[in-house]
């Protein structure tokens, strides 16, 4: 019994570190980020923004992206007291921020293994396996 759990905790170790290497050599062919996730200019390609890829460094464009279409950003409910939401740090033990709806997802672009979040007038930009907060665009909801 022991040998078969080990077997497959074994596997499952095996896997998500493939999944993992894949991810990270993912962009080098198209110009978006190198190994060690440095911008490396935009992609000809791509000029739709919903296509995935790393999250960028400077979020200026969502920023305009949300500015632009305000009509289908609501604020949320202030996140409880004491709760601080910080960049590269976990979301807060019990608190996961409010999901945007389907009209506000569909103008911020898509990042896999990300997910867009508001607490109050911020919208936060969360990695799904871990919680840990890449950004956080503060004030952009009005």
């Amino acid at each position: 019994m022991k040998m078969s759990k080990r077997l497959i905790a074994s596997l499952g170790v095996l896997l998500l570190g493939a999944t993992l290497h894949a991810n990270a050599d993912q962009h080098d062919d198209h110009g978006h980020y190198d190994n060690h996730g440095d911008y490396r200019g935009e992609d000809r390609h791509d000029h739709d923004n919903h296509r995935g890829g790393l999250p960028p460094r400077d979020f200026a464009p969502v920023r305009q992206t949300i500015h632009d279409n305000h009509g289908y950003f609501v604020r949320g409910a202030p996140p409880p007291p004491g709760v601080i939401v910080v960049r590269g740090r976990p979301l807060p033990r019990g608190y996961y921020g409010e999901r945007l709806d389907n009209r506000a997802l569909s103008r911020l672009p898509y990042y896999p293994g990300y997910e867009w979040r508001r607490a109050g007038a911020d919208v936060v930009l969360i990695a799904v396996g871990t919680g840990i907060v890449y950004e956080v665009l503060q004030g952009v909801l009005y």
